[in-house]
């Protein structure tokens, strides 16, 4: 080996010496972190600077035999249920009292403003004369003759005293709003409650029998309305819509699986607590047309899928949720 290959060999097991520690360093990193970095460094500023250390890394770790191995109490299943059911009823209550109530009414524009009246004697003051427009100019008032003699002006008589002038229109009475009755509340002293109305009165008692305080109290008066939800597969749709919401292929499957060789009953619902729900007559025709077409709609999705067009039964009604299907309904 001539000397020029030993130098040459002697550097390159230097170079390989230097870096291999840079290779170590960067084991952890892929070539896209490798590239990034030096970018970054080449850069320079705030982004080349290392970045801050997470939270709590030199904190120990947590005990995980301290962690709960009981689950919570929660309700049973059948609480649930009361639960889901309750909720359920005060919804469709709720639907059918918005719906009992009407649509938002539409509150007119507030009226213009009408000038004030003139009044004679803002005319005397002022010592001109006004008119509105479209009545016709009042004639001139005549001015005060001098009295002369009657030798100067003898076929002229002299203007009597008193004279018949139609009285002025009385002014029109402006929009007022009614008069603030103000209460004098007691201040509270500092430490107490502030002070509550009169109770009601208490309820009688009897011997033996706790009553409540609110026994003497009348439950609100709730209209005759079959709250229940109704039967059969949801099939949710978008608000006023007959646009099926979500992707509802697993429902659809399901309902072909349980169905076997019987009918189905699709009943589309309309009105989805809506501003313009009523029950007129004109707005149930509406409701009704539209849950006819979110139940063709599922029908449609359901002969698709092998479901004979005889074998389904489409009924619309004007408040509900969606569409429900039911088996042999």
């Amino acid at each position: 080996m001539t000397a020029p290959t030993r130098r040459t060999a002697g550097k390159l097991s230097a170079l390989l010496l230097m870096t291999t520690p840079l290779l170590a360093a960067c084991q952890h990193q892929d070539m896209t972190d490798t590239v990034t970095g030096w970018w970054h460094g080449f850069e320079g500023g705030e982004i080349a600077k290392l970045r801050a250390p997470p939270p709590g890394e030199n904190l120990r770790y947590p005990h995980v035999g301290r962690t709960p191995t009981q689950p919570p109490a929660l309700p049973t299943p059948e609480a649930r249920l009361a639960l889901t059911t309750r909720l359920e009823a005060q919804r469709n209550l709720a639907q059918r009292e918005s719906a009992a109530q009407g649509a938002l009414p539409t509150i007119p524009p507030p009226p213009t403003p009408t000038p004030a009246a003139v009044t004679a004697a803002n005319v005397q003051q002022s010592g001109m004369t006004m008119t509105t427009v479209g009545q016709p100019e009042a004639p001139p008032v005549p001015a005060a003759i001098p009295a002369t003699s009657p030798a100067a002006s003898p076929s002229v008589p002299a203007p009597s005293a008193r004279t018949n002038k139609p009285a002025p229109p009385p002014p029109a009475p402006e929009a007022e709003l009614p008069a603030v009755v103000a209460k004098s509340i007691p201040p509270t002293p500092p430490g107490e409650f502030p002070q509550i109305g009169d109770l009601p009165p208490p309820p009688p008692q009897f011997p033996g029998f706790d009553l409540p305080r609110d026994a003497m109290v009348s439950d609100p008066i709730r209209p005759d309305i079959d709250t229940n939800t109704p039967e059969g597969t949801l099939i949710r749709f978008q608000p006023a819509t007959d646009h099926v919401s979500g992707n509802p292929q697993g429902e659809y499957q399901h309902i072909v699986s349980q169905r076997g060789n019987q009918r189905l009953t699709i009943r589309g619902f309309g009105a989805f607590m809506s501003a313009d729900a009523a029950l007129a007559p004109a707005d149930q025709n509406r409701e009704i047309a539209l849950g006819l077409l979110r139940a063709r709609a599922v029908a449609r999705a359901l002969i698709e899928r092998g479901v004979p067009a005889s074998s389904i039964t489409l009924r619309g009604e004007a408040i509900g949720d969606g569409v429900r299907v039911t088996i042999g309904g």
